[in-house]
């Protein structure tokens, strides 16, 4: 979840620097001088006077680069968008997250019986939809919608969703406010999984469509709707089925817009207003198996290294030789659109990475979210050896996850494993990934699209492109669009963080709306 805790740095004033280093400078060749010469001493006062003069030059433009760097103002009149029965679309998806449509792993059944449900739900809910839109159903339970358009000549836009969701966390129950599937509305909000991640988005999409349907609206633009019930273990019998289709019908979209980044408030320093991200790209995912081996026996005699031991050596090498850390697009374009509202010194770093990226890029590194804005991470997620305390085991392995940076790719990782470990012992095999997503344009019409959106339907917020760390459907439809955004205006605070996957996860009724809203607002000036 995107996100800055970027540390506050260290000194008091970035442009006391050089005038220090200046006044070092001066001071010891005073102190070598008084030794020597009066012929030695002018020649080396003028070298004194260039470097004070170089560094005065340089605290000038470090100067002029800060306070010249201020915010574009771009005029967008806020639309006012027609109101709507906002208690009735929260009902309906309240209803929708009582229905279990949960993806374990990529092992595990579909829970094919509570897909059927949901479909039900959904033609009952929105029948407009269900009557005007061709409805295909893809990959066993996946839902594809044409919304036709009068003009063939416009590419296609689609807007993305999927319909299942992520167990909940045995041990957890207890910890949730409202019970995870209750779809209770309490307090102005929906409680249960799935109101973030991402049934949110599903209804949202089609209340937009139906209210939309309802005023005659009618785009020149095809607009198609695509819902997948397989996102959270990798989307590849749902996404990847309808993207495929799509590709054999020789669709070519203009954009697609999917999960992805939100809108967050008080988790940027230097900035109190909300940003609302647009991702540009979503990181690789890379899991790999470490596995050492040995002979086993008794523990009365054991060799000089264990595999446990092998294994343990491997983990604390690839942990103390991270991958290095770059702040390249399209996280750099986050911090270079956002530089200008910033306070001092953050602004001033920002303005200025022509000379102090190693300064940004080595606090950025110093945080957690920030650390995966500019690192391609590694975290070791499973460990498993022995069964018995007086028994040495033959083997034992580690799982190991790698989420990529754009510029890295997944031969990168594996290369960069095998000689950090320097261990033949180590067999080292890949059990799932996918490379990190092509980049897309912000200067692309659909960017501009999403943007203008943004602007006339939360005037409040500022616009800025990121970089998703987690993963999204997005990824399967790069052979049928060239730029695939991933953005949904549910508005984040700091404690909201840790709803998206874990405990308590609810939606904010009035927020809701406003995402009904955009929806609403995009599908026209999509739609044309």
């Amino acid at each position: 979840m995107p996100f800055c805790d970027l540390p506050r740095p260290s000194f008091r004033s970035l442009f006391c620097l050089p005038l220090y280093l200046a006044s070092c400078t001066l001071q010891g060749k005073d102190n070598s001088l008084k030794k020597s010469g009066g012929g030695a001493k002018d020649m080396f006062r003028k070298i004194i006077l260039g470097i004070v003069l170089i560094l005065v030059i340089l605290v000038g433009v470090l100067a002029y680069k800060t306070f010249t760097n201020t915010p574009d103002m771009i005029a967008v009149d806020p639309v006012e968008m027609s109101s709507f029965d906002v208690d009735a679309a929260a009902a309906r998806l309240a209803e929708a997250v009582q229905i279990k449509t949960i993806s374990a792993d990529r092992d595990s059944p579909v829970a094919a019986a509570e897909f059927d449900r949901l479909h039900l739900l959904i033609n009952a809910s929105f029948p407009l939809v269900h009557q005007s839109l061709k409805r295909e159903v893809v990959g066993g339970h996946s839902l594809l919608y044409t919304w036709e358009g009068s003009d063939p000549s416009l590419p296609p836009a689609l807007l993305m969703g999927h319909m299942d969701v992520v167990p909940v966390e045995p041990g957890t129950e207890s910890d949730w406010q409202e019970e995870p599937f209750s779809g209770v509305i309490k307090d102005g909000a929906i409680w249960g999984r799935g109101t973030l991640d991402d049934k949110l988005s599903v209804f949202a999409i089609l209340e937009a469509a139906e209210l939309q349907l309802a005023d005659g609206f009618k785009p020149k633009r095809t607009l198609y709707f695509a819902f997948g019930h397989d996102e959270e273990v990798g989307g590849v019998n749902g996404a990847a089925e309808i993207a495929a289709l799509l590709k054999s019908r020789g669709v070519r979209l203009a954009f697609t817009l999917d999960e992805g980044m939100v809108i967050v408030q008080g988790l940027m320093p230097g900035i109190d207003a909300p940003i609302a991200f647009i991702a540009l790209a979503e990181k690789g995912y890379l899991t790999l198996q470490l596995t050492a081996t040995t002979e086993g026996g008794h523990s009365s005699i054991p060799p000089r290294t264990t595999a446990i031991g092998k294994l343990a050596r491997a983990i604390a090498r690839i942990e103390e030789n991270r991958l290095p850390a770059a702040l390249n697009s399209p996280a750099s374009d986050m911090f270079d659109t956002l530089a200008p509202h910033m306070s001092l010194p953050l602004k001033a770093i920002i303005s200025n990475r022509w000379l102090l990226d190693p300064v940004l890029v080595g606090e950025l590194g110093k945080g957690g979210a920030t650390n995966a804005m500019v690192r391609t991470t590694t975290a070791v997620t499973i460990a498993e050896g022995g069964t018995k305390d007086n028994v040495l085991p033959s083997q034992a392995s580690a799982t190991v996850n790698f989420r990529l940076l754009p510029d890295t790719s997944i031969q990168d990782v594996i290369n960069h494993v095998t000689n950090v470990i320097d261990d033949p012992d180590i067999d080292i095999t890949t059990k799932q990934g996918n490379e990190a997503s092509r980049i897309s344009s912000e200067d692309a019409e659909g960017y501009q699209m999403i943007e203008r959106t943004i602007r006339e339907t939360l005037p409040d917020v500022l616009i800025s492109p990121g970089l998703m760390l987690a993963g999204s459907d997005s990824k399967h439809y790069e052979e049928v669009a060239e730029n695939n955004y991933r953005f949904v205006p549910m508005r984040f605070g700091p404690e909201d963080l840790a709803r998206i996957h874990g405990t308590n996860e609810r939606i904010i009724i009035e927020n809701y709306a406003e995402i009904i809203q955009f929806y609403r607002r995009l599908m026209e000036n999509a739609g044309g």
